[in-house]
Order: structure tokens, then C-alpha cells, then sequence
């Protein structure tokens, strides 16, 4: 063999070597590669202390704990956060949505305390037919993730703890500000004693009811919230109306006592006459 043809050849299979291992390493899309990979791995939850989706819901991590800054700064469920938070740790990519374009996402992003952004997610709508599962993008793909995170989806009240005391069961409706103490009632308002937490020592009072409505405003011990509660579930607080004097049927009666009627006198009698005596017969 002459050099010449040699050197044809080992170009020739150095060509198939090169085509073979661009088959072999493109047989798989680049895209495909991206199926089960971890949403945010380095995430240290540790660090963050402000999550934030969209307009819709911001927590932020305080000294007094976790609030929702959505919905009056009133504290999160704490329950609530840890498994949504815990969520976003094992939050995985299902598969590569290909041809799928998001009209619209909400950015959920996670900042620590600083305010420095650590991780963020645009997430689209969720999959209509799987009933779990949400469009995201990620690493410039439109994915499904293996969680719809509904949770984020929601408004600020979903994320506290609605329910308030323990005996007699209240759980508030809302949260009244700008309300004028003449308006709330406190001051001459119903105070009670309730359980929370096994604890009966806690005071409540109950204030006015609210302007055009049924419910009630509420108050415990010498918190700053002041609660809309509907009147049904502090019923047993209130103290109970002096029951109505039955009123007695007035019967007509004379004013004066109802004479009996007197007899009419019996004509007298005409006393019986003697019978003639009958004339002595002679002897």
C-alpha cells in the first residue's frame, strides 16, 4: 500500500470516527438532559429571608418571625412555610415541554437577608390535564416541574393561621386597621375569659359590630390585631338578653264583681182555706 492510499485511509476513518462520535454523543438532545435535575441545588435555606412571587406574595423572616408583608404583616403558618420552603429544595425538573411557549410567568425568587437575590424561578401556568405539575423555564428550556407549587399561587391570607382561639372555636375573617376606637367598641365592649393553647387565662373583648354587618370586632389580651370575627362564633361571649316578660292575656273583667241576679219574688201563696165544718146531727 503507497503511502498515498494510506493517508486516504486514515483520513476516511479518522471522518467515520468523528461522525460516529458525533452520533453517539448527540443521539441524546441536549434538552432531554436536563430531565431530572434539581431546580435550585446549592440552595441553602439557611440563607434566605425574603421569598417573593410576583406582587402577589411576599414573606420576609423578622425578629419576631415569619410574617406575610402581603397581608398586614401578620405572622406565616409556620407549618405552611416549612413544607412549601422544603418543596422548593426537592423541586426537580419532570421533563423538557418542547414547542410549549409561556404567554405569561411570575418570577419566584428567593433573597436573603441583605436583600441579594439567591435563586429565581419564572413559572408559567400549570398543566391542565395531570392535575399536578407546573410549566417553568429553566436553563433556557420550557420544563415541567414536579410540583405545582400552588401555595405561591395564592394570596397573602392563605398563609397565615386563621384560627385564633381555641375555646370557644374563632377563626377571624380579617384584619382591621384605620378603625376609629369610638367605631371598635373596646372600651365598653364584652370582656371574656377563652382557651388558647390550653391556657384559660387569656382575655378576649369583643367590640362593635361592624359598620353595615353582622360581625364583630375582637381582641385579645393586649394585642395589636384587631380581628374581624363573624357574631355567630362569639355568640356564647355575649351576654344574654333578660328573657321577655310573658305577657299576661288581660281578660276583661267587670269593674265592679258580678252581682247575681235577683230572684223575682214568688206571688205568695194564698193560704188554703178551711173546709166548713159539717153541722152537728141532732141526738
Amino acid at each position: 500500500m503507497t503511502t498515498k492510499n494510506l493517508v486516504v485511509l486514515v483520513g476516511a476513518a479518522a471522518v467515520l470516527g468523528g461522525a460516529a462520535w458525533c452520533l453517539s454523543s448527540g443521539s441524546k438532545p441536549s434538552g432531554a438532559k436536563l430531565n431530572g435535575k434539581a431546580i435550585f441545588p446549592k440552595l441553602e435555606m439557611s440563607e434566605v429571608a425574603h421569598v417573593e412571587f410576583g406582587d402577589k406574595l411576599k414573606l420576609a423572616s423578622s425578629d419576631k418571625g415569619w410574617v406575610v408583608e402581603t397581608y398586614h404583616n401578620y405572622p406565616a403558618d409556620h407549618v405552611k412555610l416549612t413544607e412549601n420552603l422544603l418543596k422548593l429544595t426537592e423541586l426537580k425538573v419532570g421533563q423538557v415541554a418542547r414547542g410549549k411557549k409561556l404567554e405569561s410567568t411570575d418570577a419566584l425568587t428567593l433573597k436573603d437577608a441583605s436583600g441579594k437575590e439567591l435563586a429565581s424561578l419564572q413559572l408559567g401556568e400549570k398543566h391542565a390535564k395531570w392535575g399536578h405539575g407546573r410549566y417553568a423555564t429553566f436553563a433556557g428550556e420550557t420544563v415541567l416541574v414536579s410540583d405545582s407549587l400552588d401555595a405561591f399561587g395564592s394570596d397573602g391570607k392563605s398563609w397565615v393561621e386563621t384560627k385564633i382561639v381555641d375555646t370557644p372555636w374563632i377563626s377571624f375573617k380579617d384584619i382591621a386597621e384605620g378603625v376609629s376606637e369610638e367605631d371598635l367598641g373596646f372600651a365598653t365592649g364584652v370582656v371574656a375569659k377563652v382557651t388558647i393553647a390550653g391556657d384559660t387565662n387569656r382575655v378576649a373583648t369583643i367590640g362593635n359590630k361592624v359598620k353595615d354587618g353582622s360581625d364583630r370586632y375582637f381582641k385579645l389580651d393586649n394585642s395589636e390585631w384587631v380581628y374581624i370575627v363573624p357574631e355567630y362564633s362569639v355568640d356564647k361571649l355575649l351576654p344574654k338578653p333578660p328573657p321577655e316578660e310573658k305577657k299576661e292575656e288581660v281578660k276583661e273583667e267587670a269593674k265592679e264583681e258580678a252581682k247575681p241576679e235577683k230572684e223575682e219574688p214568688k206571688p205568695a201563696q194564698e193560704a188554703p182555706k178551711p173546709e166548713p165544718e159539717e153541722p152537728a146531727k141532732a141526738a
